[in-house]
């Protein structure tokens, strides 16, 4: 353990100038949750859990745009029983990053558009708007940790029903230079 953190500091201390520059590459994911609690007359809880990689390309500097599959996972208790639902979606993003190259710690938002591939068959296909935010801390100039918060609103075509999450999540993310 004292290696790990020792490492932890080299990397750290290296000079930065990460690569959020234009014509450069973004590969990387994340891992998000929920988790609810509902103590009112039915007595339920719901896990949320997405996993998302992603590719980007940097049209501009701190502006990447590129696509990102994700899995979500939905798992649910109450009085009534268990409920259990997959599904994977293809999201084109755009994410940009606020603070210059040079930081350390910069701050970014991201916006997508889901679109559910339907692999699981149930037909229901919803809209998935969501926006993320969080700081990305860069270890050296290529690889960054990153913790986020994401808001999703889902509407589903086939009822009239609306669904709100927020999810905390945690990814990796790894800046290539052009070449």
């Amino acid at each position: 353990m004292k290696h790990f953190l020792l490492l932890i500091a080299l990397v750290a201390s290296l000079s930065l100038n990460a690569q959020i520059t234009k014509n450069n590459w973004l590969v990387g994911g994340s891992a998000a949750f929920s988790y609810t609690e509902n103590d009112n007359q039915s007595n339920s809880n719901n896990l949320r859990l997405s996993l998302s990689p992603n590719i980007g390309y940097f049209f501009l500097d701190k502006l990447a745009l590129g696509p990102r599959p994700n899995y979500f996972l939905n798992r649910g208790n109450s009085d009534s029983g268990t409920s259990k639902s997959e599904r994977i979606i293809l999201a084109p993003f755009v994410r940009y990053y606020f603070l210059e190259a040079e930081k350390k710690i910069n701050v970014f938002a991201e916006g997508a558009y889901n679109l559910d591939i339907d692999v699981f068959g149930d037909g229901d296909n919803p809209e998935d708007f969501e926006i993320k935010a969080g700081l990305a801390i860069f270890l050296n100039s290529s690889v960054a940790l990153e913790t986020s918060l994401s808001y999703i609103n889902s509407n589903s075509k086939n009822q009239f029903v609306g669904n709100h999450t927020f999810l905390l999540g945690f990814g990796l993310q790894i800046h290539l230079e052009k070449l």
